[in-house]
């Protein structure tokens, strides 16, 4: 009687397991959460590419930006809600900074990575009627006067703010920070004149550079980009940024928080792979100067997780980190060296 029993209970569970809620999914709308404001990087891409993930889905995806804390409050929201794949979290590298930054204690640990759409590059720009003609014009007016030249950021960990730690760690040069919640703002500033310098991505500098509106003085990468054709490569500029330069500037992707059953990851991950392999995306990706990646699962997580390698240890190095990478099970690059104990202070935030 009891094996009669067992069996009927296992055909039960075989029948649930068969109408599992995961194979209707997704059966209402999402909700799409854009860690930086409007008019930036990550939000441009993950707006242009969200339209075709709809289609495949057949549902909406309610897109809104959910700015602060260098992306940290979109990401405690997504952290906060179900892990049913009904909220995802579009952002970029920053998160991997956050422990070492004390920003927060959530991490790219915390969430699945749907795809990582692009990488790209930083460039260093100044307003048209900036008296910085050139690279080493930035640089020479930073060494005369410490602390005084003003350098548009996006929060700290953001690029802007990695960039101004490489320039130190290299040039051994300081600025002072003004920081803006995204690219947006940023952009408004430097067009304002509000500040002096700043670090954009590739994508939002190649537009305003193209417009006329700024000067691009780098890019902070091995070599040049087709999309702002003369604009020299740092290493071009300074070989003793060789080694950083290895490592890339910056990512775009969405993820879902951890415990996301992983029919619904696959699923999502179907969807955006389909929006990326559209003609359209990837001639806007080559028009913004973006690198296609398009990774998912375990490829996307190795990416993350030798990119935060390389940068919490650059930014250890630099004196910008507020806990060593050690302390999070985070190791040193192959090859990579303690900085001296000379090595130059970057200026506070």
């Amino acid at each position: 009687m009891k094996a009669c029993i067992a069996a009927i209970l296992a055909v039960a569970g075989l029948a649930l397991g068969g109408c599992d809620s995961t194979d209707k999914y997704p059966e209402k709308n999402i909700e799409g959460i854009i860690a930086w404001g409007a008019g930036g990087g990550t939000d441009a891409v993950s707006r242009r590419l969200t339209p075709a993930v709809q289609k495949a889905l057949g549902r909406n995806i309610r897109l809104s930006n959910k700015t602060g804390a260098t992306g940290s409050v979109a990401m405690q929201a997504v952290n906060e809600a179900k892990a049913d794949g009904y909220t995802l979290l579009y952002h970029a590298e920053n998160p991997a900074l956050y422990q070492v930054l004390d920003i927060s204690p959530l991490s790219y640990d915390d969430f699945e990575p749907i795809m990582l759409f692009v990488q790209g590059a930083t460039v260093i720009v100044v307003p048209k009627a900036s008296p910085f003609k050139t690279y080493a014009d930035l640089i020479a007016a930073a060494k005369a006067d410490p602390g005084k030249v003003t350098i548009g950021i996006s929060g700290i960990g953001g690029q802007p703010h990695v960039t101004s730690l490489i320039l130190n760690k290299i040039e051994g040069v300081t600025f002072k920070p003004v920081a803006f919640e995204g690219d947006g703002p940023l952009i408004t500033a430097l067009l304002n004149r509000q500040v002096e310098v700043s670090g954009l991505a590739i994508g939002a500098a190649a537009q305003n550079v193209g417009s006329g509106a700024f000067r691009a003085l780098a890019i902070m990468k091995d070599s040049e980009n087709p999309a702002l054709p003369g604009v020299p490569a740092i290493t071009k500029l300074n070989p003793a940024y060789s080694d950083i330069m290895k490592t890339p500037g910056f990512f775009y992707g969405v993820w879902v928080k951890k415990g996301t059953p992983q029919p619904i990851i696959d699923k999502l991950a179907a969807a955006f792979k389909t929006a990326f392999d559209d003609p359209t995306f990837k001639d806007f990706a080559e028009m913004n100067g973006f690198t296609l990646m398009g990774l998912t699962g375990k490829e996307a997580k190795d990416y993350i997780k030798s990119w935060q390698s390389q940068m919490t240890w650059l930014i250890h190095d630099a004196g910008g980190a507020k806990q060593s990478p050690d302390k999070f099970g985070i190791p040193r690059p192959a090859g990579s060296k303690p900085a001296p104990a000379s090595a130059p202070k970057p200026a506070a935030g």
